[in-house]
C-alpha cells in the first residue's frame, strides 16, 4: 500500500476512535472502574404525569404517600460515558429484606434490584455498601420546603431552580449539578456529583448543563398527596417516613417504568422514554 493510503487509513481509523460512543455493556467494563458517581432524584410527579396515563395504577403515582424527589439512583459514571452491569454472573440480587428497607426513598423494589444489576456491580462495593453508600448521599441533599411541600404547579426559572438548591447546599458549587427537563420544559431530575469517597465533585460531560435542559423555564407538577407540614427539608422529605409501614409491602407486581430508564444525551438513563 502507497505510503499516502496508509496514513490516510491511518487517519479515518482515527478519527473514528475520536467519535465513537462509549463501550456498551459486556464489552469489559470492570467494577471500580469509573470517575465519579451521578446521584440521580427524579421528580415523580413529573414521571406520574409521563406515559399517556399508563402509571395511573403504580403506588407512587396514588396520594397515600407524597413523592416529590425520590432517588432513582447512584451512577457510577465516566468522566464521559458510563460502565454498566458489571456483573457477569446474571446474579446480582438483592436480598428481600435490604430492598423493602429502601422503600422510603425509592419508589419500587424493582427499581432497587434493576438499579444494582445496572449501576451498583459497576460500584466496586457489595449490596449492602451500595445502597448504604446511596442512602448517606441522597439524606446528605437538602432540598428547600417550597419544592418539597409543592401543593400547585409551579414554574421557575432554570438558573432559580438550580440557585435554590445550590443555596441550600453551600458546600456545592455549580459544576457539581445539573437539572434534566423534558422537550417542553417540565422537570424530570436532578443530578449531583461526588467523587468515589463520597464527597462532592464537578460532574463529568455526561451532565453538561446546556444538554441536559434546553428550556429557560422549568414546571413541576404538584406533589400528590398531603405531605406533613413539618417534614424535613431534605431530599427524604420527598418520600413519607412509611419504611416500617411498608416493611412487609412489595412492588414487585407493578409494572416498573422507571427500569426503562434511558440518559436524553447518551441513550442511558431517562425514564421519560417509553
Amino acid at each position: 500500500m502507497p505510503i499516502p493510503s496508509r496514513l490516510a487509513t491511518l487517519a479515518a481509523a482515527l478519527l473514528a476512535l475520536a467519535t465513537s460512543p462509549p463501550a456498551l455493556a459486556g464489552m469489559g467494563d470492570r467494577p471500580g472502574d469509573f470517575d465519579y458517581y451521578a446521584l440521580v432524584l427524579s421528580w415523580s410527579p413529573s414521571f406520574c404525569l409521563s406515559g399517556n396515563g399508563s402509571h395511573a395504577g403504580d403506588p407512587q403515582c396514588g396520594i397515600s404517600r407524597p413523592y416529590a424527589f425520590v432517588l432513582h439512583g447512584l451512577w457510577p459514571q465516566f468522566d464521559k460515558g458510563w460502565p454498566e452491569s458489571c456483573d457477569s454472573t446474571g446474579n446480582a440480587l438483592v436480598p428481600t429484606d435490604l430492598a423493602r428497607s429502601m422503600l422510603d426513598i425509592m419508589p419500587s423494589d424493582k427499581l432497587v434490584n434493576h438499579e444494582f444489576e445496572k449501576h451498583g456491580t459497576c460500584s466496586g462495593l457489595d449490596v449492602q455498601g451500595y445502597f448504604g453508600l446511596a442512602r448517606r448521599l441522597y439524606t446528605s441533599i437538602r432540598v428547600p420546603p417550597k419544592y418539597t411541600n409543592l401543593g400547585s404547579p409551579l414554574n421557575v426559572s432554570l438558573d432559580q431552580l438550580r440557585g435554590d438548591l445550590l443555596g441550600a447546599n453551600p458546600v456545592l458549587t455549580p459544576g457539581m449539578i445539573a437539572v434534566n427537563c423534558d422537550r417542553n420544559g417540565r422537570l424530570v431530575e436532578v443530578h449531583f456529583c461526588f467523587a468515589k469517597d463520597g464527597h462532592p465533585q464537578n460532574c463529568g460531560r455526561n451532565e453538561v448543563q446546556a444538554k441536559m435542559c434546553r428550556q429557560d423555564i422549568v414546571s413541576l407538577p404538584p406533589v400528590r398527596g398531603a405531605v406533613a407540614a413539618n417534614a424535613p427539608a431534605s431530599a427524604q422529605a420527598g418520600a413519607a417516613d412509611t419504611q416500617a409501614a411498608d416493611a412487609g409491602q412489595s412492588t414487585s407486581d407493578t409494572v416498573d417504568t422507571f427500569t426503562n430508564h434511558r440518559h436524553r444525551h447518551h441513550r442511558h438513563h431517562n425514564y421519560f422514554n417509553f
